[in-house]
């Protein structure tokens, strides 16, 4: 079996791959999660990284001494390193002989001009995009769960045909995840109001953290929504001076009691993955619908990633594109004559950690935060 030219090459012999997956760079990356929260690191060339992981300890006030007094000692931030091997993410379409005899009988309709090779190129496309975006699904896997969780679980059920890694603990403290007095899901006595304004209050008292963003999953944001202290919040905060009537609980509608409070605004996380699983795609939800997470303002970490050897030593007769991370291939093998379209993405998302708290909405912790 040998590596021969792709036929997607030969269809569309004016256009190289790099110009048509850059025609589709705002399409693609509007479609991934991970660039909305990490910035992209530059690339190395090992595979294994060092991923400082900074305790981040808020800055204190300097004393005010005697001129001829030293300077008070401070702490400084504490570094850890984290060591770990950067996954490689990869994936592969193939297109069979009875594909492209197909696409050879469309090739040979009557179509008029260039017609048909456009339309024949938009239809091969679809594996080239698809193969682009395929890495930046699995960052978003982990990057969810890594913001709810505060860890990373690569195992047989969202990792089928690839390696099980197991938890990863990204080493937060155990002051980041705390319980709540009455689960959430207690509708008529829960206090998810109260829990909020006293968590928020806490974390700038002790931890003097301030956050941007309170996220939850859209199955939170339905109990949530229902909770009796929930409904008489809003209905107080719109009917002011007036009858204590019901009022409709809507995220705008919260969101701005939130605001007003000074309160950061909630952020629903409703994401579904794809695993496909022999064959038959299976549906996961990585972030975890129990937990709300209190995340800083703008970006949270950075995508660590390193340079795939195939781009420093590309194959004969392999054709190759980059999309971000992601290195994208296309090439036919002859025995039997098949096409394939791959991608190949080694990137592992790390998180500044220690600006991420949870409220874990399922647990009782008779408080008060700490």
């Amino acid at each position: 079996m040998a590596i021969v030219p792709s036929y997607f090459s030969n269809l569309a012999q004016s256009q190289n791959l790099q110009f048509l997956l850059d025609q589709s760079q705002n399409l693609l990356t509007g479609s991934s999660i991970w660039r909305n929260w990490l910035n992209e690191g530059l690339p190395q060339m090992s595979l294994n990284f060092d991923s400082a992981i900074g305790r981040e300890r808020i800055a204190a006030a300097a004393s005010i001494v005697d001129v001829d007094s030293p300077a008070p000692l401070r702490s400084r931030n504490k570094l850890e390193l984290y060591k770990g091997k950067i996954p490689a993410i990869k994936e592969k379409f193939r297109m069979n002989q009875d594909d492209m005899r197909s696409i050879e009988v469309l090739r040979s309709l009557p179509i008029s001009g260039n017609s048909s090779n456009e339309a024949l190129i938009a239809f091969l496309m679809k594996d080239l995009q698809e193969a682009a975006v395929s890495g930046d699904k699995r960052v978003d896997i982990m990057l969810l769960q890594a913001l709810s969780t505060l860890q990373i679980d690569i195992n047989t059920t969202n990792n089928p045909d690839g390696a099980a890694y197991g938890v990863i603990d990204l080493l937060s403290q155990s002051y980041q995840l705390q319980g709540v007095p009455i689960v959430w899901t207690t509708i008529a006595t829960a206090t998810p109001i109260d829990d909020i304004e006293a968590f928020l209050q806490a974390m700038w008292n002790i931890r003097g953290r301030q956050f941007g963003k309170i996220l939850m999953s859209y199955e939170l944001w339905v109990t949530f929504k229902k909770t009796t202290q929930v409904k008489t919040f809003l209905a107080s905060f719109y009917n002011t001076g007036k009858g204590n009537s019901a009022f409709a609980v809507t995220l705008a509608n919260v969101n701005e009691a939130f605001t007003a409070n000074l309160w950061p605004q909630i952020e629903i996380m409703n994401y579904t993955a794809n695993i496909e699983v022999d064959g038959k795609p299976t549906f996961i939800k990585p972030f975890n619908s129990n937990n709300v997470v209190f995340v800083p303002a703008g970006k949270i970490g950075t995508l660590f990633n390193a340079v795939s050897m195939s781009s420093v030593h590309p194959a004969g007769g392999k054709t190759y594109a980059n999309f971000g991370p992601t290195l994208v291939s296309k090439w036919g093998e002859d025995d039997p004559l098949v096409e394939y379209t791959g991608m190949e993405m080694n990137a592992f998302p790390g998180l500044s950690i220690d600006g991420i708290f949870i409220l874990k909405t399922d647990t009782v912790f008779a408080g008060p935060f700490v």
